[in-house]
């Protein structure tokens, strides 16, 4: 069940937009408020957490997780360091 409320202040004409927008969508005022406002800030959230590659970079990127290097000695070494911080953390 709905129970939060949420108010905006709107000018005259943009009310009355609103108020076409969800009678054309057979929506009362309120629904199409709401609907209209989820799915822009699913829309913004999904931008904003999502990362987009070209192909080239989509398969360079696959390729890399395929083709892992050796660790090198200094790698190996931070890691070992690490290891150490952790037991004695």
């Amino acid at each position: 069940m709905k129970q939060d409320r949420i108010e905006i202040r709107t000018s005259t004409s943009e009310r009355k937009q609103f108020e076409e927008a969800a009678f054309l969508s057979r929506m009362n005022l309120s629904e199409f408020m709401r609907r209209s406002a989820l799915d822009k800030s699913t829309e913004i959230i999904h931008k904003s957490t999502s990362i987009m590659l070209s192909n080239e970079d989509r398969d360079a990127f696959l390729n890399a997780l395929e083709n892992l290097p050796e660790p090198t000695k200094k790698m190996k070494q931070a890691l070992k360091h690490h290891k150490r911080l952790i037991d004695n953390g």
